[in-house]
């Protein structure tokens, strides 16, 4: 994992959220890794967090650092 970053809002439906941007190292977003790596992440960010604690919807996105690095976009950096 290269960084994460978050933002409260309200999603789609209007309920409070918290919305994770997590940049991946290149290796690590490679398909065969991303699923189990993505779900550990989850996990520990939601233990951490405790969003649903705190009437929260949790939202993740990923991307990887190459993708970033094309991109440039601020809200990832």
């Amino acid at each position: 994992m290269v960084r994460i970053r978050y933002d409260f809002g309200p999603d789609w439906t209007g309920d409070p959220s918290i919305f994770f941007r997590i940049v991946l190292a290149d290796e690590a977003a490679k398909r065969p890794k991303l699923s189990d790596l993505a779900q550990t992440v989850e996990l520990i960010l939601l233990k951490e967090v405790q969003a649903e604690a705190q009437g929260l919807h949790a939202y993740f996105n990923y991307r990887s650092l190459s993708q970033q690095d094309n991109l440039k976009e601020l809200a990832w950096a």
